[in-house]
């Protein structure tokens, strides 16, 4: 049986999170526009439905980080990434059934007993750390935008059209807007 990496989120208030989340078997599923589009939109939908601001992230071919910050006192992280992952693995998998059901047979995830999913991401929650010094805030942003560079994918971060890199150096042309820090940094 596959190693099964449990998450546990700290659902305070006030704090930040950064959220790391992978594709099924680290496969490189968000290495197409219409995959990373199909993410952008649900962000954009998530985080009004669940109530958290977007403050950075980044796109890459098999993993996502995200930046975000709940503005309700009683939040649980665990919904939060449900409502962002959960719309995208629909998509996909709907995707794959009317245009390539035999790729389906890699994203098949045999359990325990026996019965089988279809999985985008990997099981679990990904990785979420807790955020609570707004210098950490910019160290964390500086380091998911720079994915793509130690990657090799691009020269500079502002080259990633999947991020919010471009945001933050003043471009309007952007897949979506983030959301103001101020109540975090003050």
């Amino acid at each position: 049986m596959p190693y099964r990496r449990s998450n546990r989120s700290y659902n305070i208030p006030g704090h930040a999170h950064e959220l790391t989340f992978s594709c099924f078997q680290r496969l490189p599923l968000l290495n197409k526009d219409g995959s990373r589009r199909w993410l952008i939109q649900t962000l954009g939908k998530s985080r009004q439905r669940r109530q958290f601001l977007l403050w950075a992230y980044v796109i890459m071919p098999e993993h996502v980080h995200l930046v975000v910050w709940p503005t309700e006192e009683h939040y649980e992280m665990r919904l939060i990434r449900a409502a962002t992952k959960i719309p995208v693995q629909r998509k996909a998998l709907a995707y794959l059934r009317h245009h390539n059901p035999s790729f389906l047979e890699r994203l098949k995830d045999r359990q325990p007993n026996g019965k089988f999913h279809y999985r985008f991401w990997q099981r679990g929650g990904g990785n979420d750390r807790n955020i609570v010094e707004p210098e950490t805030v910019r160290t964390m942003i500086e380091y998911i935008h720079g994915n793509p560079v130690r990657r090799g994918l691009v020269s500079q971060a502002t080259d990633w059209p999947w991020s919010s890199a471009r945001f933050y150096a003043g471009a309007t042309d952007v897949p979506i807007i983030m959301d103001s820090m101020a109540k975090f940094i003050g």
